[in-house]
């Protein structure tokens, strides 16, 4: 029987399931910079990137404190850890493997339909992670463990601000899309269409 505590095993379970999704995006994100051609979304795939690789660290290590362990299939505590340090491993085989498309493939032809589909992926994957920080911030609240809580509102905090920045990028990769894809002659509205694309980007330059 593990000398765990059951609310440190809970804990360290939920934690798993954030940490095989944190683990998973990294390699997701790799792949989405490959075919960003936007400078605006670019720097902020960057920036997430990098802000995805601190969170993995950071939950790995809570994990651990908690009598847990992130990567490895033999863990202590209760099976769900075991189950889900296995999810991980699966996970981000699956994310790699997907990665490994060959960037002639995805670049081109209808970019900017590949990048408002990466987009909005990205925006669903962080619908998750916030649920999934709300979650684990809420059961470490009610059991009075005040370090993953901080730490839970801390990541959440970084995902909403990626999910926000996506919703407001999303209306403009998909008037580009509109642009790239729709012939001339059926779109209707002022302004040529290349016009009206050129303006987004300026203004995304600026922002």
């Amino acid at each position: 029987m593990s000398d765990t505590p059951v609310r440190d095993a809970k804990l360290a379970d939920l934690l798993n399931e954030a940490y095989a999704k944190e683990k998973e995006l990294e390699t997701a994100l790799e792949a989405h910079l490959a075919t960003t051609t936007r400078d605006d979304y670019e720097r902020r795939l960057k920036e997430h990137l990098r802000e995805t690789k601190s969170h993995a660290t950071a939950v790995s290590k809570r994990i651990k404190q908690l009598g847990g362990e992130a990567t490895t299939v033999s863990v202590p505590g209760p099976e769900g850890l075991t189950r889900a340090a296995k999810g991980v491993q699966d996970v981000v085989g699956k994310a790699k493997a997907a990665a490994q498309t060959p960037l002639d493939a995805v670049r081109g032809s209808g970019e900017q339909e590949k990048m408002l589909r990466n987009a909005r992926q990205e925006f669903h994957e962080e619908a998750y992670e916030i649920a999934a920080y709300t979650v684990i911030d809420s059961v470490a609240t009610a059991v009075g463990d005040r370090t993953t809580a901080e730490l839970a509102r801390s990541i959440r905090r970084d995902e909403e601000r990626m999910q926000k920045f996506l919703a407001e990028l999303l209306p403009s990769l998909a008037t580009d899309m509109v642009h790239d894809e729709v012939p001339v002659s059926e779109i209707s509205g002022g302004g040529t269409p290349r016009q009206t694309t050129s303006r987004a980007k300026a203004k995304a330059g600026r922002s």
